[in-house]
């Protein structure tokens, strides 16, 4: 049970599915008719991909659910690291406007990618931070 699981190939196999979108490809239409949505699809398998891959290197164990029990960081360090990942993703907004302003095309999909994405490590970082130090903390627990 000590063993590590591995994450590399998930990553590097959601990183592909996630970079498809941001390039124009001829993607297949599938039946509903549109190639950004196809390209969309894609992205979102990839970054379930990505998230099994996050979960196994962060918690080292397999599973999807990430259980208070697991986290190992210091209470004070949640809003820095939600500050970190904050920053990132808009690093990321603003590259793709930079990108649409200098004329460079950029697919439909890859702007809702990186707005889903950041969302959901925004609201990861509340969920966190109300369970562990916030209003929800349950005061019954032993540590």
């Amino acid at each position: 049970m000590g063993e590590k699981p591995e994450w590399r190939w998930q990553l590097g196999l959601g990183l592909i599915l996630v970079l498809q979108s941001f390039i124009e490809w001829g993607a297949p239409v599938g039946p509903w008719q549109e190639e950004s949505f196809t390209r969309g699809v894609i992205a979102l398998i990839g970054l379930g991909f990505i998230y099994v891959a996050k979960y196994r290197w962060q918690f080292e164990t397999t599973g999807v659910i990430p259980y208070l029990r697991l986290y190992r960081c210091e209470p004070e360090k949640i809003v820095e690291y939600a500050g970190f990942e904050a920053i990132l993703s808009l690093c990321f907004v603003f590259l793709l406007r930079y990108l649409e302003n200098a004329e460079i095309s950029v697919p439909a999909p890859a702007p809702l990618l990186v707005l889903l994405y950041s969302s959901l490590i925004f609201l990861h970082a509340i969920y966190a931070w109300l369970v562990i130090i916030g209003p929800l903390k349950n005061e019954d627990e032993e540590e």
